[in-house]
């Protein structure tokens, strides 16, 4: 993967070209940023430009035996660690290897792939991913061999947040100690589950969200012929790139969440408990996953009609529809009662994503909308 493929985000690319150019590459880096920013394209391409034969001022060659199997993520220097589940066919200790085939496949196909659409490659998008204590082990195996073809052997962490406390002291003492040649890209979404002592070790390289030509551009490559459509789009994705192709592909999906989150916010207005109840055991085995989008969707737009209430619709991100419904119900959310919504919504994700019992998380949620829906501004 080249810089090129990677949409946007020129002041980090130099950065990292710099960094080549002068000789100062750190072993150990983090790129963190909300998703769908490019960071694991940003960390892909930058490993290629590292071990690329014959280097071009602003990008890899693209065409030198290194640049040709890191097109293919088949490099034997580039080595992957990412979060896996447990399934029967990938025994009682899954590692990254167990599932290498299908990363490289997923990843070539959607560069700026989410967690969940990496849930559902594997087939477990109702289970929650991890990176165990057993993949420190076969890293450090890898790592302790020379390198094959390039001077640098590169370890990309994926999601590093997702590593439990023992994978991430192991990965801390590789950190302090590392192996000869050896360069470490760490990338995040949330650094604040990484531990401190990793934080210390690494340098840290935000990548803010991407600016609407940047989307823009890798919407028309995507779909062309559709620039309604990727008008509409870019507003409702707010800089990220990853939820912007989700919006393009699933239609279907969004105008579900959009019924359920209006059906929801009336029956709560109108204090209706027993078809709130209903509410809560239809759509309490959607899975938790879905459940997830589902409530990170209505955070999104109570926030939206929050600045539509504000009379700042110049920075609101919302369909044709949303924007009809919104008209109306930005009444209805204020300073009185918007962060206490927000609040309950995140607090919903956080237990749906601990395992919570969806009836009985959503059925709170509901309960505590009645009464912040009834807060006078």
């Amino acid at each position: 993967m080249q810089f090129k493929e990677v949409f946007g985000q020129e002041q980090a690319k130099a950065r990292l070209i710099k960094s080549v150019k002068d000789q100062r590459i750190s072993h150990a880096q983090l790129f963190f940023g909300l998703p769908g920013t490019g960071k694991l394209p940003l960390a892909i391409a930058y490993a290629q430009y590292i071990c690329c034969t014959a280097p071009k001022e602003d990008d890899s060659c693209g065409v030198c035996p290194s640049c040709v199997k890191f097109a293919k993520l088949a490099h034997p220097d580039l080595h992957f660690v990412f979060p896996v589940v447990n399934l029967k066919q990938a025994g009682s200790k899954p590692v990254s290897d167990d599932f290498i085939a299908r990363w490289r496949e997923a990843v070539i196909a959607h560069p700026y792939i989410s967690e969940h659409q990496w849930y559902e490659v594997m087939g477990a998008e109702n289970k929650q991913g991890f990176i165990s204590r057993s993949e420190s082990s076969a890293v450090l195996r890898k790592l302790s061999l020379k390198s094959y073809e390039s001077e640098f052997k590169v370890l990309v962490v994926w999601l590093a947040e997702k590593m439990n406390a023992s994978a991430a002291n192991s990965l801390l003492k590789l950190l302090e100690e590392p192996p000869q040649k050896t360069i470490f890209l760490l990338v995040s979404e949330n650094t604040d589950l990484i531990l401190p002592t990793i934080l210390s070790r690494t340098q840290m390289i935000r990548i803010p969200p991407l600016d609407p030509q940047s989307i823009r551009e890798g919407l028309q490559q995507r779909y062309p012929g559709k620039e309604e459509i990727v008008q509409d789009v870019i507003r409702r994705s707010n800089g990220n790139y990853s939820t912007a192709v989700q919006l393009m592909e699933s239609d279907e999906l969004d105008n579900a969440h959009f019924e359920e989150f209006v059906f929801l916010m009336r029956k709560c207005y109108m204090r209706e408990i027993i078809e709130i109840q209903k509410w809560t055991e239809r759509i309490a085995g959607w899975g938790r996953e879905r459940l997830k989008m589902f409530l990170t969707y209505g955070l999104r737009l109570i926030r939206e009609n929050f600045m539509l209430n504000l009379q700042h619709e110049e920075i609101t991100f919302m369909s044709r529809k949303e924007s009809e419904f919104s008209q109306k119900f930005s009444a209805f959310i204020h300073q009185g009662n918007v962060f206490g919504m927000a609040h309950e919504f995140e607090r919903a994700i956080d237990h749906i994503e601990a395992n919570g019992q969806a009836k009985i998380v959503l059925l709170d949620l509901a309960i505590k909308n009645i009464l912040l829906l009834k807060q006078i501004q």
